[in-house]
């Protein structure tokens, strides 16, 4: 299926963060299922690294902004 293949790292300012928002969307990672991409989707200190392979442009777009937003949400509700 890897036609296309994508890699994102996002650096948080410390472990705890990063920990806090890994988890937040870890649920989401491992209950959504997509048909035509695949994500590895890790936590390395207080980094979240995404690796990313599709069938084709719009399922690698889809997939990443999906998991984009999940973060995004994450960070917003973690900064309340």
């Amino acid at each position: 299926m890897s036609d296309i293949e994508g890699y994102v790292e996002i650096e948080f300012p410390d472990e705890n963060t990063a920990r806090i928002v890994y988890e937040s969307v870890l649920y989401e990672h491992l209950t959504v299922p997509y048909r035509r991409s695949r994500v590895d989707f890790i936590l390395k200190g207080k980094k979240i690294v995404m690796r990313f392979s599709a069938a084709d442009n719009s399922a690698l777009r889809g997939t990443l902004n999906s998991y984009l937003r999940w973060i995004k949400a994450a960070m917003d509700a973690a900064e309340v």
